[in-house]
């Protein structure tokens, strides 16, 4: 029994080096922004037939395919219920055990400044997400109203139009899931007292608006459960809306769930580790219209020709297309089309849109067949 004992023990040493030696094997560390050392499970894999944009400060400029994925990511961990398992225990024991809102009421919202990195076409895995999020950020839910939601979402785009002096303020600026709006950058934002340098409180809503919420109606007055980053929560950059509202409502709360984990569990379950065509392209989210820069410096002497205003779409299933004020490629596909889904038709159409959301008033738009 004793020689039995010792050859046993010696099998089990023998099995937990070998299980160590597995483990050191399939993983490898990242120090992120915040100088912690962080174990990555080299064992994950997922392929992306696309570029995903976070390069360059992308998705700072508007909406970006990345900023969708992510976004998408960390609703559906919302509306899909997963997230009721990472609660903190004190909000658990204080009955805090879900997310108290139906789909409806559920959005996602993540800072440009957050996504740092593209994901390039072909396989990636847990180091290639480090470099787009190197932060250590969790999941955290927030309580507003849809009058907060649409203050946060002005005080955010308080930077754009996107340029060498307002990058640093542009980090705010949010990719979303859920929900459609626009921002008129043509017009100045009305700044309140100072909140954090660069950005500002909003004095009003000048520039801001909410189209949609989950295909339907927005409600100033109703309360929606807004999906974002811990550092959003606790009021990071442009977002004293967040830290109002979170101190205001009890039910807001930082779960124990790592953002990256949540964007890989959706790409492993709901994507199949594979980031396909959905993605292509920016979905028509985020409308920034903004006056089109000029190519060439204007001559002071040449007289300037008012504009021809823009006429409504009026022509057949294909042709051309004057972009008018409050229009996406969304809006203009269910004009032609009759379906908004059919907006990368006229994406893929028009080579010189580099950003499906940048389109702005009096651009012509060549409109493919249905």
């Amino acid at each position: 029994m004793r020689k039995f004992k010792k050859t046993l023990a010696l099998f089990l040493s023998l099995c937990l080096t070998l299980s160590l030696s597995v483990m050191s094997a399939s993983a490898s560390t990242f120090v992120d922004a915040h100088g912690n050392t962080v174990e990555l499970n080299d064992t994950l894999e997922a392929y992306s037939s696309v570029v995903l944009s976070g390069a360059d400060d992308a998705a700072r400029k508007g909406e970006t395919n990345l900023g969708d994925l992510w976004t998408d990511a960390l609703r559906w961990f919302a509306v899909s219920g997963k997230i009721n398992g990472y609660f903190e225990e004190d909000d658990i024991a204080a009955g805090n055990t879900k997310i108290d809102a139906d789909a409806d009421h559920i959005v996602a919202l993540w800072n440009g400044g957050n996504l740092r990195a593209d994901i390039a076409e072909g396989k990636f895995g847990a180091a290639e997400l480090a470099k787009v999020l190197p932060y250590p950020n969790k999941v955290a839910v927030v309580y507003m109203t849809g009058a907060q939601l649409l203050e946060a979402l002005e005080a955010a785009a308080q930077g754009l139009p996107y340029g060498e002096a307002s990058a640093a303020a542009c980090a705010s600026f949010m990719q979303v899931s859920g929900l459609r709006y626009s921002v008129n950058a043509d017009k100045a934002f009305d700044k309140g007292e100072i909140y954090k340098e660069p950005w500002s409180k909003a004095a009003s809503v000048q520039r801001v608006s909410i189209e949609s919420v989950n295909e339907k109606a927005f409600d100033a007055s109703a309360v929606y459960a807004v999906i974002t980053s811990s550092a959003n929560f606790n009021g990071m950059d442009s977002s004293y809306i967040f830290r109002a509202a979170s101190t205001a409502d009890e039910r807001s709360a930082i779960t124990t769930a790592v953002v990256r984990d949540v964007v890989w569990m959706y790409i492993d379950e709901q994507l199949g580790h594979i980031v396909g065509e959905t993605y292509a392209a920016a979905q028509g989210r985020i409308t920034i219209h903004a006056t089109e820069q000029p190519t060439a410096p204007v001559q002071p002497s040449a007289p300037v020709q008012p504009a021809e205003p823009a006429t409504p779409w009026e022509g057949s299933m294909s042709g051309e297309y004057v972009v008018v004020r409050g229009d996406s490629l969304w809006k203009i596909a269910s004009k032609v089309y009759g379906s908004g889904s059919l907006w990368g038709n006229i994406f893929r159409a028009n080579p010189q849109v580099k950003d499906a959301s940048l389109i702005y008033v009096g651009q012509k738009l060549v409109i493919p067949a249905k």
